[in-house]
């Protein structure tokens, strides 16, 4: 009689991780998420950062389209009067989007205009800002006015007007 493979081979170690390399491992992949996660933060800010900027030159832009089509020269007191006229998209209406807090109304020296063609209220003066909520979301605060210039503050908060350069608060270049 043969013997069989089982009867004739002694019993091996059975194959897989130690616990040690399975603690080796795991210490590496937390090595490398300590060096990730921070650039990641950073790359998020900027992408919010970046979304508060072109929401500021949506403002601008949808102000002076409204201004020259419809508000006899002024401008609309709120983003739900240029949504719906059609000069932004519903989601500009949105107070907090993307990291930031968004406000649109009246600028420092604004008082009420004409009716546009529709009937509404116009201003004669227009104030958007682009706030972060938290740091880890946006460092920079945002804020833009009839004049058209986007104005930053790196202290976190959108500069208020009258806009004057100085400290944290700069025209963007």
């Amino acid at each position: 009689m043969t013997p069989t493979r089982s009867q004739s081979t002694p019993v091996s170690r059975r194959a897989g991780f130690t616990l040690i390399e399975l603690l080796i491992v795991v210490a590496l992949i937390g090595v490398v998420a300590s060096i990730a996660i921070p650039s990641l933060s950073s790359a998020r800010a900027a992408a919010n950062e970046a979304n508060a900027i072109g929401s500021a030159r949506t403002a601008s832009s949808a102000q002076t389209a409204y201004s020259f089509s419809c508000g006899q020269g002024s401008y609309a007191p709120s983003a739900i009067q240029l949504s719906i006229g059609g000069y932004v998209g519903a989601d500009f209406v949105l107070p907090v989007k993307r990291g930031f807090a968004f406000s649109i109304g009246v600028g420092d020296l604004g008082f009420l205009g004409p009716t546009d063609c529709d009937g509404n209220p116009t201003v004669t003066d227009w104030y958007f800002s682009a706030t972060p909520v938290t740091p880890d979301l946006g460092r920079r605060g945002f804020a833009t006015n009839e004049a058209g210039g986007i104005w930053v503050d790196t202290a976190g908060v959108a500069p208020v007007e009258p806009f004057v350069e100085g400290g944290t608060i700069s025209p963007m270049r």
